[in-house]
Protein backbone atom coordinates (compact mmCIF):
# COMPACT_ATOMS: atom_id res chain seq x y z
CA UNK A 1 0.00 0.00 0.00
CA UNK A 2 2.61 2.34 0.94
CA UNK A 3 4.57 1.68 -2.69
CA UNK A 4 0.85 2.96 -4.09
CA UNK A 5 1.07 5.72 -2.46
CA UNK A 6 4.26 6.00 -3.28
CA UNK A 7 3.45 5.96 -7.03
CA UNK A 8 0.16 8.41 -7.06
CA UNK A 9 2.52 10.65 -4.99
CA UNK A 10 4.65 10.40 -7.67
CA UNK A 11 2.65 10.67 -10.74
CA UNK A 12 0.78 13.66 -9.29
CA UNK A 13 3.85 15.64 -8.53
CA UNK A 14 4.84 15.00 -12.15
CA UNK A 15 1.77 16.20 -13.49
CA UNK A 16 1.57 19.36 -11.49
CA UNK A 17 5.30 20.41 -12.20
CA UNK A 18 3.74 19.50 -16.14
CA UNK A 19 0.70 22.23 -15.34
CA UNK A 20 3.40 24.91 -14.28
CA UNK A 21 5.52 24.26 -17.25
CA UNK A 22 2.61 24.78 -19.56
CA UNK A 23 0.98 27.69 -17.84
CA UNK A 24 4.75 29.59 -17.54
CA UNK A 25 4.67 28.59 -21.79
CA UNK A 26 1.20 30.24 -22.20
CA UNK A 27 0.86 32.98 -20.21
CA UNK A 28 4.78 34.13 -18.42
CA UNK A 29 6.19 35.73 -17.22
CA UNK A 30 4.23 35.15 -13.68
CA UNK A 31 5.09 35.14 -10.12
CA UNK A 32 4.53 32.34 -7.75
CA UNK A 33 1.34 33.61 -6.40
CA UNK A 34 -0.15 34.04 -9.89
CA UNK A 35 0.85 30.51 -10.76
CA UNK A 36 -0.62 29.46 -8.39
CA UNK A 37 -4.38 31.14 -9.14
CA UNK A 38 -4.10 30.46 -12.43
CA UNK A 39 -3.26 26.55 -11.47
CA UNK A 40 -5.46 25.54 -8.37
CA UNK A 41 -2.46 24.33 -6.47
CA UNK A 42 -1.82 25.71 -3.21
CA UNK A 43 1.54 28.37 -2.52
CA UNK A 44 3.90 25.50 -0.80
CA UNK A 45 2.98 23.08 -3.20
CA UNK A 46 3.58 25.56 -6.39
CA UNK A 47 6.90 26.70 -4.28
CA UNK A 48 8.15 23.55 -3.81
CA UNK A 49 7.93 22.91 -7.56
CA UNK A 50 9.17 25.84 -9.00
CA UNK A 51 12.73 25.44 -6.72
CA UNK A 52 13.28 21.77 -8.38
CA UNK A 53 12.06 23.07 -11.97
CA UNK A 54 14.49 26.30 -10.95
CA UNK A 55 17.38 23.75 -9.74
CA UNK A 56 17.05 21.58 -13.05
CA UNK A 57 17.25 24.46 -14.88
CA UNK A 58 13.87 24.57 -17.24
CA UNK A 59 12.24 27.71 -15.29
CA UNK A 60 14.51 31.27 -14.50
CA UNK A 61 13.91 34.44 -12.86
CA UNK A 62 13.43 37.30 -14.77
CA UNK A 63 12.88 40.37 -12.47
CA UNK A 64 10.52 41.88 -10.28
CA UNK A 65 6.80 42.77 -11.41
CA UNK A 66 6.55 46.05 -9.96
CA UNK A 67 3.29 47.12 -12.49
CA UNK A 68 0.61 46.29 -10.35
CA UNK A 69 -0.16 47.38 -6.76
CA UNK A 70 0.83 45.86 -3.65
CA UNK A 71 4.15 43.90 -2.86
CA UNK A 72 6.62 43.44 -5.96
CA UNK A 73 7.21 39.85 -6.77
CA UNK A 74 9.62 37.75 -9.08
CA UNK A 75 8.90 36.78 -11.87
CA UNK A 76 9.11 33.68 -13.55
CA UNK A 77 9.54 31.98 -17.75
CA UNK A 78 11.06 29.26 -19.20
CA UNK A 79 14.77 29.25 -19.39
CA UNK A 80 15.96 29.25 -23.36
CA UNK A 81 18.63 27.94 -21.89
CA UNK A 82 17.63 24.55 -20.58
CA UNK A 83 18.39 22.30 -23.39
CA UNK A 84 18.72 22.37 -27.23
CA UNK A 85 16.03 20.71 -29.37
CA UNK A 86 16.72 18.98 -32.93
CA UNK A 87 13.83 19.49 -35.42
CA UNK A 88 14.21 17.73 -39.02
CA UNK A 89 12.43 16.75 -41.91
CA UNK A 90 13.26 13.95 -44.32
CA UNK A 91 11.23 15.57 -47.84
CA UNK A 92 10.47 14.38 -51.27
CA UNK A 93 13.40 16.14 -52.27
CA UNK A 94 15.55 17.82 -49.20
CA UNK A 95 16.92 17.46 -45.97
CA UNK A 96 15.97 20.12 -43.24
CA UNK A 97 17.69 20.01 -40.10
CA UNK A 98 16.87 22.39 -37.27
CA UNK A 99 18.55 23.21 -33.92
CA UNK A 100 16.88 25.65 -31.42
CA UNK A 101 17.04 26.66 -27.54
CA UNK A 102 14.02 25.96 -25.25
CA UNK A 103 12.22 28.88 -26.58
CA UNK A 104 12.16 27.46 -30.14
CA UNK A 105 15.02 30.05 -31.04
CA UNK A 106 16.88 28.53 -34.18
CA UNK A 107 20.27 27.83 -33.52
CA UNK A 108 21.65 26.35 -36.18
CA UNK A 109 19.93 25.03 -39.77
CA UNK A 110 21.09 22.68 -42.42
CA UNK A 111 19.05 22.35 -45.90
CA UNK A 112 20.22 19.82 -48.23
CA UNK A 113 18.68 18.76 -51.72
CA UNK A 114 18.21 15.06 -52.25
CA UNK A 115 16.35 12.68 -54.75
CA UNK A 116 14.20 9.59 -53.65
CA UNK A 117 16.91 8.26 -56.43
CA UNK A 118 19.65 8.42 -53.97
CA UNK A 119 18.16 5.39 -51.82
CA UNK A 120 16.95 4.96 -48.58
CA UNK A 121 20.89 4.27 -47.53
CA UNK A 122 22.45 7.59 -49.01
CA UNK A 123 19.30 9.72 -47.63
CA UNK A 124 19.72 8.04 -44.10
CA UNK A 125 23.86 8.43 -43.95
CA UNK A 126 23.51 12.16 -45.34
CA UNK A 127 20.49 12.49 -42.59
CA UNK A 128 22.97 11.38 -39.50
CA UNK A 129 25.42 13.53 -40.54
CA UNK A 130 23.65 16.35 -40.36
CA UNK A 131 21.95 15.77 -36.90
CA UNK A 132 25.68 14.72 -35.65
CA UNK A 133 26.32 18.30 -36.77
CA UNK A 134 23.86 19.88 -34.83
CA UNK A 135 24.56 17.91 -32.07
CA UNK A 136 27.75 19.21 -32.22
CA UNK A 137 26.23 22.95 -32.74
CA UNK A 138 24.23 22.21 -29.27
CA UNK A 139 27.37 21.24 -27.53
CA UNK A 140 29.49 24.59 -28.74
CA UNK A 141 26.83 26.36 -27.00
CA UNK A 142 26.99 24.20 -23.62
CA UNK A 143 23.38 22.77 -23.82
CA UNK A 144 22.84 19.38 -23.71
CA UNK A 145 20.29 17.69 -26.75
CA UNK A 146 16.59 16.79 -24.90
CA UNK A 147 15.65 15.02 -28.48
CA UNK A 148 14.98 15.09 -31.35
CA UNK A 149 11.93 14.90 -33.36
CA UNK A 150 11.59 14.39 -37.44
CA UNK A 151 9.00 14.02 -39.72
CA UNK A 152 8.91 12.09 -42.86
CA UNK A 153 5.84 12.28 -45.77
CA UNK A 154 4.18 9.21 -45.30
CA UNK A 155 2.52 6.56 -42.84
CA UNK A 156 4.48 6.00 -39.62
CA UNK A 157 3.84 3.70 -36.89
CA UNK A 158 4.49 6.51 -34.24
CA UNK A 159 4.76 3.91 -31.33
CA UNK A 160 7.96 2.21 -33.24
CA UNK A 161 8.96 5.01 -35.61
CA UNK A 162 8.35 2.84 -38.43
CA UNK A 163 7.80 4.14 -41.75
CA UNK A 164 5.33 1.80 -43.17
CA UNK A 165 4.75 3.25 -46.33
CA UNK A 166 6.05 6.57 -48.18
CA UNK A 167 5.28 6.02 -51.45
CA UNK A 168 6.77 9.49 -52.81
CA UNK A 169 10.06 8.41 -51.43
CA UNK A 170 9.55 5.11 -52.54
CA UNK A 171 10.15 3.66 -48.64
CA UNK A 172 8.43 0.76 -47.31
CA UNK A 173 8.98 -1.05 -43.56
CA UNK A 174 11.76 1.12 -42.64
CA UNK A 175 12.50 0.93 -39.30
CA UNK A 176 13.56 4.72 -39.23
CA UNK A 177 14.39 5.23 -35.30
CA UNK A 178 16.06 2.09 -34.66
CA UNK A 179 18.54 3.01 -37.30
CA UNK A 180 19.11 6.50 -35.44
CA UNK A 181 18.79 4.91 -31.85
CA UNK A 182 21.79 3.24 -32.99
CA UNK A 183 24.19 6.30 -33.97
CA UNK A 184 22.22 9.18 -31.15
CA UNK A 185 21.53 8.70 -27.25
CA UNK A 186 18.74 11.29 -27.55
CA UNK A 187 15.03 10.50 -27.43
CA UNK A 188 13.60 10.03 -31.05
CA UNK A 189 10.50 10.87 -31.89
CA UNK A 190 8.85 10.31 -35.47
CA UNK A 191 5.82 11.18 -37.19
CA UNK A 192 4.43 12.29 -40.41
CA UNK A 193 5.16 15.54 -41.99
CA UNK A 194 1.85 16.84 -41.64
CA UNK A 195 1.05 15.91 -37.86
CA UNK A 196 4.58 17.80 -37.00
CA UNK A 197 3.57 20.97 -39.16
CA UNK A 198 0.42 21.10 -37.16
CA UNK A 199 1.86 20.93 -33.83
CA UNK A 200 4.60 23.20 -34.23
CA UNK A 201 1.87 26.12 -35.68
CA UNK A 202 -0.24 24.95 -32.55
CA UNK A 203 2.52 25.89 -30.37
CA UNK A 204 4.40 28.53 -31.61
CA UNK A 205 3.15 29.64 -34.99
CA UNK A 206 -0.25 31.26 -36.56
CA UNK A 207 -2.99 28.77 -34.66
CA UNK A 208 -1.03 29.11 -31.65
CA UNK A 209 -3.78 29.69 -28.97
CA UNK A 210 -6.67 27.60 -31.04
CA UNK A 211 -7.71 24.43 -29.48
CA UNK A 212 -9.10 22.77 -32.60
CA UNK A 213 -6.39 22.91 -35.13
CA UNK A 214 -6.83 21.45 -39.16
CA UNK A 215 -3.35 22.09 -40.81
CA UNK A 216 -3.05 21.27 -44.56
CA UNK A 217 0.34 20.87 -45.83
CA UNK A 218 0.17 20.89 -49.77
CA UNK A 219 4.09 19.81 -51.43
CA UNK A 220 4.92 17.35 -54.02
CA UNK A 221 1.63 15.46 -52.30
CA UNK A 222 -0.74 16.25 -49.56
CA UNK A 223 -1.42 15.49 -46.25
CA UNK A 224 -3.30 16.93 -43.07
CA UNK A 225 -2.50 17.14 -39.20
CA UNK A 226 -5.32 17.60 -36.38
CA UNK A 227 -4.18 18.66 -33.28
CA UNK A 228 -6.89 19.23 -30.20
CA UNK A 229 -5.94 20.88 -27.14
CA UNK A 230 -2.49 20.46 -28.33
CA UNK A 231 -2.20 16.93 -29.05
CA UNK A 232 -1.89 14.98 -32.14
CA UNK A 233 -5.36 13.26 -33.58
CA UNK A 234 -3.12 9.94 -34.88
CA UNK A 235 -5.65 7.48 -34.50
CA UNK A 236 -5.71 4.11 -33.39
CA UNK A 237 -2.88 3.35 -35.22
CA UNK A 238 -1.20 6.62 -35.74
CA UNK A 239 -2.11 6.73 -39.40
CA UNK A 240 -4.81 9.96 -38.87
CA UNK A 241 -4.30 12.80 -41.46
CA UNK A 242 -3.60 10.63 -44.60
CA UNK A 243 -6.48 13.25 -46.45
CA UNK A 244 -4.22 13.18 -48.86
CA UNK A 245 -5.52 9.86 -50.30
CA UNK A 246 -8.90 10.75 -49.95
CA UNK A 247 -10.51 9.94 -53.19
CA UNK A 248 -11.85 13.03 -55.18
CA UNK A 249 -12.48 12.27 -58.82
CA UNK A 250 -12.83 8.13 -59.36
CA UNK A 251 -10.61 8.10 -62.58
CA UNK A 252 -8.82 10.98 -62.23
CA UNK A 253 -4.99 10.35 -62.46
CA UNK A 254 -2.82 8.03 -61.03
CA UNK A 255 -1.93 8.02 -57.59
CA UNK A 256 1.99 7.06 -56.44
CA UNK A 257 -0.21 5.14 -53.44
CA UNK A 258 -1.87 3.38 -56.18
CA UNK A 259 -5.30 4.55 -56.33
CA UNK A 260 -6.48 6.75 -58.49
CA UNK A 261 -8.20 10.58 -58.15
CA UNK A 262 -6.71 10.96 -55.03
CA UNK A 263 -7.03 14.86 -53.72
CA UNK A 264 -2.87 15.21 -53.66
CA UNK A 265 -3.23 14.36 -57.25
CA UNK A 266 -4.96 16.91 -57.97
CA UNK A 267 -4.04 19.90 -55.48
CA UNK A 268 -0.78 19.43 -54.67
CA UNK A 269 2.68 21.38 -56.08
CA UNK A 270 2.92 18.04 -58.44
CA UNK A 271 -0.55 19.01 -59.76
CA UNK A 272 0.02 22.32 -60.26
CA UNK A 273 3.08 21.70 -62.15
CA UNK A 274 1.34 18.70 -64.10
CA UNK A 275 -1.42 21.52 -64.63
CA UNK A 276 1.68 23.93 -66.69
CA UNK A 277 3.94 21.41 -68.30
CA UNK A 278 0.28 19.87 -70.06
CA UNK A 279 -0.36 23.61 -71.39
CA UNK A 280 3.02 23.60 -72.62
CA UNK A 281 2.84 20.53 -74.25
CA UNK A 282 -0.61 21.85 -75.83
CA UNK A 283 0.94 24.67 -77.29
CA UNK A 284 -0.11 27.41 -74.89
CA UNK A 285 2.38 30.20 -74.58
CA UNK A 286 4.11 31.11 -71.52
CA UNK A 287 6.82 33.32 -69.82
CA UNK A 288 7.86 29.63 -68.20
CA UNK A 289 8.47 28.11 -71.37
CA UNK A 290 11.72 30.54 -71.43
CA UNK A 291 12.21 30.73 -67.83
CA UNK A 292 12.65 26.61 -67.71
CA UNK A 293 14.68 26.20 -71.91
CA UNK A 294 11.18 24.84 -73.03
CA UNK A 295 10.34 22.32 -69.70
CA UNK A 296 14.37 21.33 -70.31
CA UNK A 297 14.67 22.79 -66.28
CA UNK A 298 12.78 22.03 -63.60
CA UNK A 299 9.68 23.92 -62.27
CA UNK A 300 10.12 25.55 -59.17
CA UNK A 301 7.09 27.45 -56.82
CA UNK A 302 9.42 30.33 -56.70
CA UNK A 303 9.16 30.37 -60.50
CA UNK A 304 5.84 29.53 -60.60
CA UNK A 305 5.48 32.97 -58.41
CA UNK A 306 7.16 35.53 -60.96
CA UNK A 307 5.44 34.11 -63.71
CA UNK A 308 1.38 34.79 -61.69
CA UNK A 309 3.46 38.05 -60.81
CA UNK A 310 3.77 39.06 -64.90
CA UNK A 311 0.13 37.68 -65.64
CA UNK A 312 1.00 34.75 -67.40
CA UNK A 313 -2.21 32.82 -68.28
CA UNK A 314 -1.31 29.90 -68.30
CA UNK A 315 0.52 30.02 -64.81
CA UNK A 316 -2.46 31.61 -63.16
CA UNK A 317 -4.98 29.51 -65.30
CA UNK A 318 -2.99 26.32 -63.47
CA UNK A 319 -2.98 28.32 -60.16
CA UNK A 320 -6.80 28.71 -59.94
CA UNK A 321 -7.94 25.10 -61.02
CA UNK A 322 -5.20 23.58 -58.45
CA UNK A 323 -6.61 26.14 -55.65
CA UNK A 324 -10.67 24.89 -56.60
CA UNK A 325 -9.73 21.38 -55.57
CA UNK A 326 -7.61 22.20 -52.43
CA UNK A 327 -11.08 24.45 -51.32
CA UNK A 328 -12.96 20.89 -52.60
CA UNK A 329 -11.49 18.91 -50.07
CA UNK A 330 -11.04 21.81 -47.55
CA UNK A 331 -14.83 22.26 -47.77
CA UNK A 332 -15.55 18.41 -46.67
CA UNK A 333 -13.00 18.22 -43.76
CA UNK A 334 -14.43 21.37 -42.65
CA UNK A 335 -17.51 20.27 -42.25
CA UNK A 336 -16.29 16.90 -41.18
CA UNK A 337 -14.03 18.00 -38.11
CA UNK A 338 -15.33 21.61 -37.43
CA UNK A 339 -11.94 23.58 -36.63
CA UNK A 340 -11.44 26.76 -35.27
CA UNK A 341 -8.34 27.52 -37.33
CA UNK A 342 -7.39 26.12 -40.49
CA UNK A 343 -3.83 26.39 -41.64
CA UNK A 344 -2.44 26.21 -44.96
CA UNK A 345 0.97 25.25 -45.31
CA UNK A 346 3.72 23.44 -47.61
CA UNK A 347 5.73 24.80 -50.22
CA UNK A 348 2.63 25.44 -52.24
CA UNK A 349 1.37 27.79 -49.60
CA UNK A 350 3.96 30.22 -51.15
CA UNK A 351 1.85 30.78 -53.48
CA UNK A 352 -1.43 31.56 -51.38
CA UNK A 353 -2.18 35.08 -53.00
CA UNK A 354 -3.07 33.03 -56.00
CA UNK A 355 -4.33 29.81 -54.37
CA UNK A 356 -6.76 31.44 -51.44
CA UNK A 357 -9.31 32.99 -53.34
CA UNK A 358 -10.67 30.03 -55.43
CA UNK A 359 -10.02 28.03 -52.43
CA UNK A 360 -12.22 30.30 -50.30
CA UNK A 361 -14.59 30.17 -52.98
CA UNK A 362 -15.41 26.45 -53.03
CA UNK A 363 -15.33 26.60 -49.10
CA UNK A 364 -18.31 29.03 -49.38
CA UNK A 365 -20.17 26.94 -51.92
CA UNK A 366 -19.34 23.53 -50.63
CA UNK A 367 -19.42 23.49 -47.11
CA UNK A 368 -21.89 23.95 -44.36
CA UNK A 369 -22.61 27.61 -43.66
CA UNK A 370 -21.97 27.19 -39.67
CA UNK A 371 -19.14 24.85 -39.90
CA UNK A 372 -16.81 27.64 -42.64
CA UNK A 373 -17.80 30.67 -40.20
CA UNK A 374 -16.50 29.16 -37.14
CA UNK A 375 -13.00 27.80 -39.32
CA UNK A 376 -10.25 31.15 -39.34
CA UNK A 377 -8.11 30.06 -42.38
CA UNK A 378 -4.71 31.52 -41.99
CA UNK A 379 -1.33 30.58 -43.78
CA UNK A 380 1.27 28.92 -41.79
CA UNK A 381 3.95 30.91 -40.06
CA UNK A 382 6.75 28.89 -40.98
CA UNK A 383 6.51 27.95 -44.53
CA UNK A 384 8.50 25.13 -45.13
CA UNK A 385 10.37 25.41 -41.88
CA UNK A 386 6.94 23.96 -40.49
CA UNK A 387 7.86 20.52 -40.05
CA UNK A 388 11.42 20.85 -38.76
CA UNK A 389 9.22 23.61 -35.97
CA UNK A 390 6.76 20.73 -35.78
CA UNK A 391 9.47 18.21 -34.72
CA UNK A 392 10.98 21.26 -32.05
CA UNK A 393 7.35 21.26 -30.93
CA UNK A 394 6.94 17.33 -30.58
CA UNK A 395 9.72 17.21 -27.53
CA UNK A 396 9.02 20.31 -26.29
CA UNK A 397 5.77 19.19 -25.63
CA UNK A 398 6.80 15.46 -24.27
CA UNK A 399 9.17 17.86 -22.01
CA UNK A 400 6.45 19.66 -20.49
CA UNK A 401 4.41 16.56 -20.01
CA UNK A 402 7.18 14.93 -18.18
CA UNK A 403 9.86 17.57 -17.27
CA UNK A 404 10.88 15.52 -14.51
CA UNK A 405 11.82 12.10 -16.70
CA UNK A 406 13.27 14.55 -19.09
CA UNK A 407 15.51 16.00 -16.61
CA UNK A 408 16.51 12.23 -15.71
CA UNK A 409 17.02 12.30 -18.90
Amino acid sequence: MDSLRSVDHAVMREMNTALILECLHQHAPLSRARLAEMTGLNKATVSSLVRELLDAQFVRENGLNTGDTGRPAIQLELNPTAGAIIGAEIGVDFISILLTDFSAGVLWRVYERTSHLDGQEAILERLSIGLGQAQDAAQKVGLPVLGLGLGVPGLVNVATGNVLFAPNLDWTDVPLRQALESRFSFPIHVDNEANLAALGEAYFGAAEGARHVLYIHSSVGLGAGVVLDRRILSGVAGLAGEVGHMTLEPNGPLCTCGNQGCWETLASQRALFHRIRDALAAGRESWLAEATDGMLAPLTIQLVIAAAKRGDEVTLKALAETGRYLGIGLAGLINALNPECVVFGGMLSLAHEYLLPPMRAEIERRALRWSREGADIVIAAFGADACAIGGVATVYHRVLSQPLAARER
